[in-house]
């Protein structure tokens, strides 16, 4: 017997866009490739910051975008967390400060958990009870402004505005001087479309791939 045809699928592409929040239809991201837009539901799309906001201050930061909803009009997205680069970060450590690490989890307005990582340096090298109490500072701000916030206006004011770091040094500073301060990692941990909500965050599927741009490959 014959080896059977293998049927190649068609692929094309699905031009994805932010959440309303930072934009929705006026701010497109980027263009996947799909075979079936079912497919894109919960997939991460990573977004370079200084490309999204123009800020040079943004630069070494990458946004997080989960897909949660396909239709004809395209690809729409909720903002999930942010990161640095390495380098980002070792760059605000040096000699003669002392360092300051908080890694915590918080619940939003909307009962999502959302991890932090923050990152102070002491102006001088400071004691261990300074940094206990800074850490200390640094928790109980973040779980009282989560309280206030769903998790993507909270990730918004974390990563895209800095709401409060302006804040959150001036605390500190009660305590010991900040010299370096970044709030260098944030990711909301429960936002996810259920395996059985799929099918339906996916709207007129034929509509999409008629309206869909195919990929042209080479021959």
């Amino acid at each position: 017997m014959g080896r059977r045809a293998r049927v190649k699928k068609k692929r094309y592409w699905i031009t994805v866009y932010a959440p309303e929040l930072l934009g929705g239809l006026d701010r497109p991201l980027v263009k996947v490739l799909c075979t079936d837009p079912t497919d894109l539901i919960n997939r991460v799309v990573l977004v370079k910051g200084l490309e999204f906001t123009r800020d040079f201050e943004d630069r070494g930061m990458n946004l997080y975008f989960r897909i949660t909803k396909v239709t004809p009009a395209g690809a729409f997205t909720t903002l999930i967390g942010h990161d640095y680069a390495r380098e980002i970060i070792t760059s605000k450590v040096r000699r003669r400060m002392s360092r300051v690490e908080l890694i915590t989890r918080v619940y939003t307005k909307d009962g999502h958990r959302v991890k932090i990582s923050v990152l102070g340096m002491t102006a001088h090298r400071c004691k261990q009870v300074h940094k206990s109490l800074i850490r200390k500072i640094f928790d109980e701000f973040l779980r009282e402004k989560a309280k206030e916030y769903n998790y993507e206006e909270f990730i918004y004011n974390l990563a895209i505005r800095k709401t409060w770091h302006a804040e959150m040094i001036k605390r500190a500073g009660k305590i010991y001087p900040l010299k370096e301060f970044l709030i260098y990692k944030s990711r909301a941990e429960t936002v996810l479309v259920p395996a059985d909500e799929i099918e339906t965050a996916v709207e007129g599927k034929g509509e999409i791939e008629k309206r869909a741009e195919t990929l042209i490959t080479k021959k």
